[in-house]
């Protein structure tokens, strides 16, 4: 909960209907307030007017993709958190490692699990320790997003 008592609002950018819906469905479940965007143009229009505590990005899309979000997101000195999510065996934890220097706090590949991302969700939206410095990425191979 923020400190007006309201449950903290999550931006969801994914260009895949379905993930980008599952992800919303699964955190609106738990409470959270969900705004949701299909590209990088979306999601940084409504960081920049909605101020949401966490984006949860993916990081290959069609047009501005995650990493450049991520980029311009930092320069405009946006306090919104990023977990940025990928897919792709090798591709995706390099890309994974690359949105973690480039100003993600955390990041999961996948497919993952709704347990392990409600868990990073979790900590982010706290305010818990989870740094730039302690940005992890995780994979879940027996769950699919």
């Amino acid at each position: 909960m923020s400190a007006t008592g309201e449950a903290p609002l999550i931006l969801v950018v994914d260009d895949d209907d379905l993930v980008r819906e599952w992800i919303g469905e699964v955190l609106r479940g738990e409470g959270y307030r969900v705004v949701e965007a299909e590209d990088g143009v979306q999601g940084l229009a409504i960081a920049k007017t909605r101020s949401p505590a966490l984006m949860v990005l993916d990081i290959f899309m069609k047009g501005k993709e995650g990493l450049e979000t991520i980029l311009e997101l930092r320069k405009a000195q946006c306090a919104t958190r990023v977990l940025a999510i990928s897919g792709g065996p090798i591709l995706g934890y390099d890309a994974l490692r690359a949105a973690t220097v480039f100003g993600a706090e955390a990041a999961l590949a996948k497919p993952f699990s709704a347990e392990i991302l409600l868990e990073q969700v979790g900590v982010l939206t706290q305010g818990a320790a989870a740094t730039r410095s302690d940005a992890t990425v995780s994979h879940d191979e027996t769950a699919q997003a």
